[in-house]
């Protein structure tokens, strides 16, 4: 999968990681205590996203991680703050000699990543979330697939697109079950304004989606669902605090998720291309987004 992709899919994990843990908030205080008094705001929460294409994770903490994000949740605000890292960022691996970043997830896994990433950018983040990219098709089939207004027949073929790419979704209001739908975020050719189109449709699967994960019917299938997330995720963040988090964030909309990436420059040492991130304006975008 391209980059772009990847970092866009990774964007619709983290929203789907806050409405299942939400979901899951009215059945773990069902009971217990009043949902209204959990949902008290101003509760922050700063972790780091990482997408790899195998959470064989479990098995495959020797795979390279192909997105890597911080993100921060800001209850107060109800707004949430993402920072692309370049998986090619120049940088000092604890006990090893500097390389790009994503080989610390080979190195040590999620944890010497978190760590990775603190020394980097000079902070304290304390969580992990580790997410397989088939956690998004998955979670799409269980819902029963996702109604989008194709804007133009789609056909594609690449067999030797990793994973290999078949795309045969036809224009018109569809509902996309789980391969189609990753199909249609993954097509690119043939958009009457380019790359503008794409980003359209894309916006528009992520804001279906979300609606169809607000749904009466969504929640009798919470169980299956927090399978999914179970299946495909690794991490560190204690169960309530996730669903307090999720509660308060409950009515989160496109609109209210901010994406950047670090700022800096590519440069070739030794014959290799890595991304030198600029110091300086990494500190000004960290402040800008409330990190820590």
């Amino acid at each position: 999968m391209k980059s772009f992709f990847k970092a866009f899919i990774t964007t619709i994990i983290v929203i789907l990681i806050l409405a299942l843990a939400g979901i899951a908030g009215y059945f773990y205080f069902i009971g217990n205590e009043d949902i209204n008094k959990v949902d008290q705001g101003g509760e922050d929460l700063q972790f780091l996203m990482l997408g790899v294409d195998s959470l064989d994770s479990k098995k495959a903490d020797n795979a390279r991680s192909d997105t890597i994000m911080i993100v921060n949740v800001d209850g107060e605000s109800k707004k949430v703050n993402i920072i692309s890292i370049p998986r090619d960022t120049y940088t000092k691996i604890k006990g090893y000699k500097k390389t790009k970043i994503n080989h610390s997830f080979k190195y040590g896994g999620s944890e010497l990543t978190l760590d990775t990433v603190n020394n980097l950018l000079g902070t304290n983040i304390k969580y992990y979330v580790t997410v397989d990219y088939r956690f998004v098709e998955d979670v799409v089939n269980k819902i029963g697939g996702v109604t989008v207004d194709v804007p133009i027949d789609m056909k594609y073929e690449d067999p030797t697109a990793d994973p290999p790419l078949k795309i045969d979704i036809r224009e018109g209001t569809q509902t996309l079950k789980g391969y189609d739908a990753i199909g249609f975020l993954r097509f690119r050719k043939g958009y009457k304004d380019a790359d503008l189109g794409r980003v359209k449709a894309q916006q528009q699967f992520m804001s279906a989606l979300l609606s169809k994960m607000k749904e009466p019917k969504t929640l009798i299938k919470s169980p299956l669902l927090l399978g999914s997330y179970i299946n495909y995720s690794e991490n560190n963040i204690p169960v309530k605090k996730l669903v307090k988090i999720a509660i308060n964030m409950r009515g989160i909309g496109t609109e209210d998720i901010t994406t950047n990436t670090l700022p800096g420059t590519p440069k070739y040492i030794g014959g290799v291309s890595y991304f030198i991130p600029n110091e300086n304006k990494t500190k000004v975008m960290l402040l800008e987004n409330n990190f820590k």
